[in-house]
């Protein structure tokens, strides 16, 4: 584009005025900023952030993290790609600055420890500059919810629960252990610690912190009875938990006036021997004020459990006594065992094995055409839920509108749905610490500047 200008110069030499008209001829040059021209070109990224989690049994870390950036539009902004990998994922950001910001977000959400690289891609030494490339790994600690862990003897960084069956009870920026098998006489809060990340590397990850149950494993249990133990049973009454022959008091919502967390004396039944047998089980549990009378609930049963060697008899200490069964969470919607309805006694009618046979390959068939339409341009892992975030969801005008993301967030379990509800409340948590830690940080450069 071109613009002439006519413009009128004067000027005053010796007491005499001089003027004169010139045209001005202005070309003009469209172009880009720097960055732009950066992202126009291939290997435009300066920093990459390499999120994993060595884990093949479950996924669930990683997933609940991919639904956190899908549900925040600012962290994604900076983002220029992702590539799905065996164990997470990559993200490049086109600066270190951001990947560094990034770093700090996902370590809110998830106990990780992180190392940063650089490589030199190529210098300029007449001008004094270089292309340097900055990798930042993020190991997450390979445990998740409801894992079952041998804490060996002498560990660190684990309180009195060294030596003892461990229950993982949250995932945070740390790991939130409960004793598995606690005493009745002892007290709620010697009986839960946090495992820092670091703590967790430095005892040598798998030998000192041992995966013994996974989640996988769960199964249901009927509670008979309940009777809270020790200091939490005399509290109770302390605060007016009503009269002595209720002997258990419901959690019901930090407004309760209750602690979420009681042990207590529980006797429970398999739930696929109750009313078959008679065989029951007591076990002393952190859920003394979740559970009542009648209740389902999710534990591992430990008699049906081998060692796998000698070394984990020897992690224990020796006054422990290995349980029969640990007790992990409430079944929520359930009251004890029902019988079911007539329809659903039609729905489990023999099918024939051609339909059957049918029904499988159909299925299969059905499965992996969606694998391939989006092994391509998928974000998230391939989960046996069957949830992916397309590349396209986190890109400025094709973002996740809170519609989608609340429809993909009904495919989920109530269980993750809960996680991913803590992961977020961490995080808020968090990006208000990182605000202000900025704040603070332009302040004091402001201050620095003043003469």
């Amino acid at each position: 584009m071109r613009m002439r200008v006519m413009l009128t110069l004067k000027a005053d030499v010796n007491e005499v005025s001089i003027q004169q008209r010139i045209k001005v001829e202005f070309i003009v040059r469209w172009k880009q900023c720097p960055d732009c021209i950066k992202e126009s070109r291939e290997r435009v990224w300066q920093a990459i952030v390499q999120l994993r989690q060595k884990r093949d049994d479950s996924r669930k870390g990683l997933l609940i993290l991919e639904l956190a950036i899908a549900r925040n539009a600012e962290m994604r902004k900076g983002i220029l790609s992702v590539q799905t990998k065996k164990n997470g994922f990559d993200f490049y950001f086109p600066s270190v600055d951001k990947a560094r910001h990034f770093t700090q977000y996902l370590a809110k959400a998830a106990p990780m420890r992180s190392k940063t690289s650089q490589s030199l891609v190529s210098e300029d030494k007449t001008n004094n500059c270089a292309n340097i490339k900055t990798t930042v790994v993020c190991d997450m600690v390979p445990l998740c919810r409801d894992d079952l862990i041998v804490v060996r003897k002498g560990a660190k960084g684990v309180g009195n629960l060294s030596g003892r069956l461990c229950l993982v009870l949250k995932m945070s920026s740390v790991v939130h252990l409960v004793d598995a098998s606690p005493a009745r006489d002892s007290d709620m809060n010697t009986r839960s610690t946090e495992l820092h990340p670091d703590n967790y590397y430095k005892g040598g990850e798998d030998k000192t912190y041992r995966i013994f149950q996974s989640p996988s494993r769960l199964i249901r249990f009927v509670v008979l009875d309940v009777e809270l133990c020790g200091e939490d049973d005399r509290d109770r009454y302390k605060n007016g938990g009503g009269d002595e022959d209720n002997t258990t008091q419901v959690f019901k919502g930090s407004q309760s006036g209750v602690k979420k967390y009681a042990l207590a004396d529980v006797e429970v039944a398999r739930e696929s021997d109750f009313g078959v047998n008679d065989e029951t089980f007591r076990c002393v549990t952190h859920l003394g004020h979740l559970l009542s009378v009648g209740d389902s609930v999710l534990g591992y049963d430990i008699t049906s459990t081998v060692l796998t060697s000698e070394s984990d008899s020897n992690a224990f200490n020796s006054s422990f006594v290995l349980p029969d069964v640990v007790l992990v969470r409430k079944v929520k919607g359930t009251g004890g065992i029902s019988e079911p309805s007539e329809l659903e006694v039609k729905k489990t009618k023999v099918k024939s094995s051609a339909s059957r046979k049918k029904e499988r390959r159909m299925k299969k068939e059905q499965l992996n055409q969606e694998k391939l339409d989006k092994a391509a341009a998928r974000m998230g892992l391939g989960t046996d839920k069957d949830i992916y975030f397309e590349l396209d969801d986190f890109e400025g005008e094709n973002a996740l509108s809170e519609a989608a993301i609340r429809e993909k967030m009904e495919q989920l379990d109530d269980e993750l749905a809960e996680d991913l509800d803590a992961v977020e409340r961490e995080l808020a948590i968090g990006m208000k610490n990182l605000s202000r830690e900025d704040t603070d940080s332009e302040r004091k450069v402001e201050q620095d500047k003043v003469p």
